[in-house]
C-alpha cells in the first residue's frame, strides 16, 4: 500500500496543470492493473484514474486512459465511458460516467454510482424505434478469471435528466436456463471461466446470441462449467418488444 501512495502522491506533485497527459494516465492504469499488489491499493489508483478521467471528458478531451472505453448512442443522445480493475478473486472493479450533448460539441459528464448501472463494461449501445418511441440496448461484459462470466442486455431509458438502466421489453419467457415467471428488466447470459460467447448486433433489430450450455455433465444452472455450443440464437425487436427465437 505504501507503494502505491508514493505513486499517487508523485502524479499529485509532479502533474500540475498537465494532469492530463497520457503519461500520468498510464502509471495509474499500471498500478490499477497491478496483480501483485492488494484489492485496496488497486482500488484507490483507480479512483483517481476515474477522477482524472472525468475532469478530462468535462474539459472536452478526445484523448481517454488505456483501460477506457467509451460507447455512444447511435443518435448521439448519450456515452458511457467504463473503466476496471482486476481485483484478487478473478472479477473486476469498475467505474462509469455518463455524458449528455449540452449543445455546440460540448458534454456535461457525470459519474455513475453503484446500483444506478450494471458495473460492467459496455461495449455497444442498440437503437430502435416504434411508434416514434426511441429506445436503446446496452450491451455489457463481465469477466472473470476463476468463476462465472456474464454477457448482459440491459435496456437504458433515456430520460432528460439522467440514465435509467432495466425495463421490461422482453418478450422472452426463458432465457440460458433461467425461467422467467414474468418478463425480465434485462437478459443475462452466464457461462464459465475458460469459455467465450458473443452477443452482438447482427442488423437493426436484431442480436446475436451464441448459445450456451452445460458442459462436463454439469446440471443446469451451474453456470461456471457452461461452455457454447454450435448454435446461435437472436433476440428480434417487433411490435416494440424484444422477442427471443431459438433456430433450429
Amino acid at each position: 500500500m505504501r507503494r502505491v501512495a508514493l505513486i499517487l502522491l508523485a502524479l499529485a506533485a509532479g502533474t500540475g496543470n498537465s494532469w492530463a497527459q497520457s503519461a500520468d494516465w498510464s502509471r495509474l492504469v499500471a498500478v490499477s492493473r497491478d496483480r501483485t499488489l492488494n484489492d485496496g491499493a488497486r482500488l484507490s489508483a483507480l479512483d483517481s484514474l476515474t477522477e482524472l478521467t472525468l475532469d478530462a471528458l468535462r474539459r472536452g478531451a478526445s484523448v481517454l486512459p488505456e483501460n477506457a472505453l467509451r460507447t455512444e448512442s447511435p443518435d448521439g443522445s448519450f456515452a458511457l465511458v467504463t473503466l476496471n480493475a482486476p481485483q484478487n478473486d478473478g472479477s473486476y472493479a469498475y467505474r462509469g460516467m455518463v455524458g449528455r450533448p449540452a449543445g455546440r460539441g460540448e458534454w456535461t459528464w457525470s459519474a455513475l454510482a453503484d446500483g444506478q448501472w450494471p458495473g460492467a463494461i459496455v461495449y455497444r449501445v442498440v437503437q430502435t424505434k416504434y411508434r416514434g418511441r426511441t429506445s436503446y440496448l446496452a450491451l455489457w461484459y463481465k469477466p472473470h478469471l476463476n468463476d462465472v462470466q456474464e454477457k448482459g442486455i440491459e435496456p437504458v431509458i433515456a430520460t432528460r435528466s439522467r440514465l435509467v438502466f432495466g425495463a421490461r421489453v422482453f418478450a422472452v419467457k426463458k432465457f440460458n436456463d433461467e425461467v422467467f415467471r414474468k418478463p425480465p428488466e434485462r437478459l443475462v447470459l452466464r457461462y464459465g471461466p475458460t469459455a467465450t460467447a458473443s452477443v452482438r448486433p447482427e442488423k437493426l433489430g436484431v442480436i446475436l446470441i451464441d448459445e450456451v450450455a452445460p458442459v462436463r455433465d454439469a446440471p443446469k444452472g451451474m453456470y461456471r462449467y457452461y461452455g457454447p455450443t454450435a448454435v446461435q440464437n437472436r433476440l428480434v425487436f417487433r411490435d416494440g418488444k424484444w422477442h427471443f427465437e431459438t433456430l433450429p
